[in-house]
């Protein structure tokens, strides 16, 4: 009870201050717009391909990119909102008050997430319902709603270990971590964010079969085109795989980092 409560307290504190930035919060969905029309007239210089479609058909490059977009944003946020509370509160001086009111590591992550993840799964389905408008209503209409949020569940499970591995380096070294450039760039280029893995050159495909974000954004595909479970069984068993694996090593590394600094008497430095 103790734990929801705390949680809740940091929903509403995140709400408000996103609230208190009106045009910020604006922009971030004309960002939207502006990523889904940008898609849409892409796709009509290439044409349909069986790349860009699931379960062996043909689809539009339109269709590969806006679903790729709307839920590698909800990675992006997985895998930086702790690490971005982390240095948030290092600069302001209150990341000892905000770690002292979590009774744990876990309890800090999820409230660390919370609100930038029900923000931007909202705007995930802004992308796909102004993309079925622009589409008339043809690209998502067999979805596996099942299977879809299952996608979606281990998405997020599977990218989040990577953000607190990344807010642990910024305990420890006082410096912006390098997440945002293994996510905006890195992860972009090489998970098929913006075009088919299979163009990639051999040793990259390769390197792409090791992020969970290639798995995730491959199976929410299949998903969104109405594949069973059957059809992503070997992604879910590949993210679900990373999820357990991860997720306590990047507690336990995150945890032993606080103590360090908390031992040293740094934790509130930047």
């Amino acid at each position: 009870m103790i734990a929801a409560v705390n949680v809740g307290a940091f929903f509403r504190r995140d709400l408000r201050i996103a609230m208190a930035y009106p045009m910020n919060f604006v922009m971030q969905w004309v960002g939207v717009a502006v990523a889904v029309f940008g898609a849409y007239f892409i796709s009509k210089l290439v044409p349909n391909s069986a790349l860009f479609g699931a379960g062996g058909r043909h689809g539009t490059y339109f269709e590969y990119a806006v679903v790729n977009l709307a839920f590698f944003s909800m990675m992006q946020v997985a895998m930086q909102s702790v690490d971005r509370a982390i240095r948030n509160d290092q600069m302001v001086g209150t990341i000892e008050a905000t770690l002292a009111a979590t009774p744990n590591v876990a309890t800090f992550v999820l409230a660390s997430m919370l609100w930038p993840l029900t923000l931007t799964v909202i705007q995930g389905a802004g992308y796909l319902v102004l993309a079925s408008l622009l589409f008339g209503g043809s690209p998502f209409a067999h979805v596996n709603v099942g299977s879809t949020l299952l996608c979606f569940l281990l998405i997020v499970s599977s990218t989040v270990p990577l953000g607190i591995l990344s807010a642990a380096a910024t305990l420890r070294f006082k410096q912006v971590s390098p997440s945002d450039f293994f996510v905006g760039g890195g992860m972009s280029l090489l998970s098929g964010v913006l075009f088919p893995v299979a163009l990639l050159p051999g040793p990259l495909q390769i390197v792409s079969w090791l992020l969970p974000i290639t798995h995730g954004l491959r199976a929410v595909r299949e998903a969104l085109a109405g594949a069973a479970f059957p059809i992503i069984a070997g992604d879910v068993v590949w993210l679900s795989v990373a999820s357990v694996v991860l997720f306590p090593l990047s507690l336990l590394l995150f945890s032993r980092a606080l103590r360090a600094e908390r031992m040293a008497g740094t934790l509130a430095q930047y």
